[in-house]
């Protein structure tokens, strides 16, 4: 998060520099920003705690007056919210047999469900989350070089799941209880497709509701500006950004 500030921080310095000799401007106004959305957390597994988002975004405005705009803006996730996670002794009630016969080739599926009457797991998972926002506001900025700024407008944000399987111990217990370890596998390894490809999965939410933000800018010409902004994305999630504008 950091860089991506660094880097719009040295874009608004170029800029200013570009564009101070023109102070000619029309009311359309574009930019760009990045930001960070912490408290990601997934409605199906909430007791995942998974690191901050990154966003980036793009946004396009229309001054209706010297004071307030209407402004729309997209963003989607540059760095995933993402956690490991490690569940173990895991009891596998339907195994593929196909897949211990594998294994043993010379074995057929009778001999598979005797031998392994039973089997178990220890499984690691990576949880990611990517977050993408669609909102357009009404924007009201003070008068001045620095200034303040309000929004509050309409905003879709859809919460997209990922859960993929990084490595796994697969045993079994034969008749006299004895353990008996059958593969212990990483991905790319093999065997790791045919176990554990199975358990991708993915899951979309989507929530439109109210959207509120307050910030600070700073007018660098009469065309650059840049500003420092927290959003309410909706009742769980908030969003801290940086971005640098440029009025046509």
């Amino acid at each position: 998060m950091k860089k991506g500030f660094l880097c719009l921080g040295i874009a608004g310095w170029m800029m200013s520099g570009i564009v101070s000799a023109d102070d000619h401007t029309s009311d359309l106004y574009v930019g760009a920003g990045y930001g960070v959305i912490p408290g990601v957390e997934p409605e199906q597994e909430d007791y995942i705690e998974l690191s901050d988002a990154n966003n980036g975004f793009i946004q396009l405005g229309y001054k209706i007056s010297e004071n307030f705009s209407i402004e729309g803006q997209y963003s989607k996730s540059t760095k995933e919210a993402s956690e490991n996670v490690f569940f173990g002794d895991m009891r596998v009630n339907r195994i593929s047999w196909d897949e211990i016969i594998q294994m043993n080739p010379a074995w057929n599926a009778a001999m598979a469900q005797s031998a392994y009457p039973y089997a178990f797991m220890d499984l690691a998972l990576t949880f990611d989350v990517n977050v993408e926002t669609t909102a357009i506001y009404g924007v009201y900025r003070s008068s001045g070089d620095l200034f303040f700024k309000v929004k509050a407008g309409y905003l879709r944000e859809k919460s997209t799941l990922k859960i993929k399987p990084k490595s796994f111990d697969l045993y079994a217990y034969d008749e006299r209880h004895n353990k008996i370890a059958m593969a212990s596998v990483a991905k790319g390894e093999k065997y790791f497709d045919a176990f554990a490809g199975r358990m991708d999965q993915k899951f979309s939410e989507s929530e439109s509701a109210f959207s509120a933000g307050l910030g600070a800018g700073y007018q660098f010409t009469a065309r650059l500006f840049s500003e420092l902004e927290y959003t309410m994305l909706n009742d769980d999630l908030n969003f801290y950004s940086l971005s640098i504008n440029y009025s046509f």
